[in-house]
């Protein structure tokens, strides 16, 4: 081998060993040394955190990075007035059972019933959900089979329906195949986001309504869908954005 040869082989060598002992290049990783302390490599890309389990507690792993969540409790103590915790996330009750000792569910929060019958309220009320209401009210909500639609409610920017809800919607399936007719689902969203963005999820709250109860045994032809978006949003909070995200049946 000349000499030359030999110096271009040394050469390769010293190469070959420089590359090998250089990493990727941040924040592109093979491994979780290539990654700044504290954070981990997934997908050969460095990030604050894999999974939940690596963010503190009242965070969530979101794309790589810890988030605080939205309506985080450890218990009702924590949430607004008439909220419950469920899951560790502040938000409107199901049923009585998740109200304490002589509360009761209404509209999503709990609290002081006003009526448990209309014998409970003055004349010309009725007493609809534990509340005294006209008899007017009471008359549009109520149709042959005396039933009551309640609304359901949603999780944030979410349109599955919990088992909860479900349990709501069978109730609503059962007063409407009592009531017969048309009923419209009506998808309601909290105010954050954009117009565009809840209109679109309004919709997909209502449609996945729709698709329930057509599976469980109604006509498509019953139920029409509309979407109010954030069109009749009233919460400034998060007890209120929970009321805010639901189907109204009307």
């Amino acid at each position: 081998m000349s000499t030359v040869s030999r110096v271009w082989t040394a050469v390769a060598a010293v190469l070959v060993l420089f590359v090998a002992g250089c990493g990727p290049t941040y924040p592109n990783c093979k491994k979780d040394k290539h990654c700044h302390e504290g954070e981990y490599c997934v997908n050969n890309r460095c990030q604050q955190c894999r999974d939940n389990g690596d963010c503190p507690e009242g965070q969530e792993c979101a794309a790589g990075a810890c988030r605080e969540i939205p309506g985080y409790c450890r218990d009702s103590a924590d949430c607004a007035e008439g909220q419950i915790c469920r899951n560790r996330r502040c938000g409107p009750c199901m049923t009585n059972s998740d109200c304490p000792s002589g509360q009761v569910c209404m509209d999503g929060l709990c609290g002081e019933a006003e009526c448990h019958s209309t014998e409970d309220c003055p004349a010309g009320l009725s007493c609809i959900n534990y509340r005294c209401r006209s008899d007017q009210t009471s008359s549009s909500m109520l149709g042959p089979g005396d039933c009551v639609l309640e609304p359901m409610y949603f999780a944030f920017d979410s349109a599955e329906v919990s088992s909860e809800m479900r349990r709501v919607m069978q109730n609503n399936y059962e007063c409407l195949v009592k009531r017969g007719g048309r009923v419209t689902l009506e998808g309601h969203c909290d105010p954050r986001g954009t117009t565009e963005y809840n209109m679109a999820l309004g919709e997909r709250r209502a449609r996945m309504v729709q698709k329930l109860l057509t599976a469980a045994g109604l006509d498509r032809g019953q139920l029409r869908v509309i979407s109010k978006g954030k069109e009749e949003a009233t919460g400034t909070n998060e007890a209120g954005w929970a009321r805010d995200r639901r189907v109204e049946f009307k």
